[in-house]
């Protein structure tokens, strides 16, 4: 179950489509981390299986792509001191 609940959340950051009942474990998971994630997922028991899944010839649209870029851009380029380089 824990396997497969990382598996869903890994897949959504390479570009697989999040289930919505999956969100909150997305949202866990940013919160508190790995282990924190786990702990939780562990306690709570097993959750509603997801119903669906993407298409295999499912791609990330452009305009998402560009977004990721201009996001992961603007991480590479910031000054740990908060200026601008």
């Amino acid at each position: 179950m824990l396997i497969t609940q990382y598996e869903t959340l890994r897949g959504a950051v390479l570009g697989d489509a999040l289930p919505p009942e999956a969100r909150a474990g997305l949202l866990l998971f940013l919160r508190r981390g790995m282990c924190g994630w786990a702990r939780a997922v562990a306690t709570i028991g097993t959750p509603p299986q997801p119903t669906g899944s993407r298409p295999t010839n499912w791609k990330m649209p452009e305009e998402l792509r560009a977004v990721v870029h201009i996001f992961a851009a603007m991480a590479i380029h910031a000054s740990p001191y908060g200026a601008a380089l």
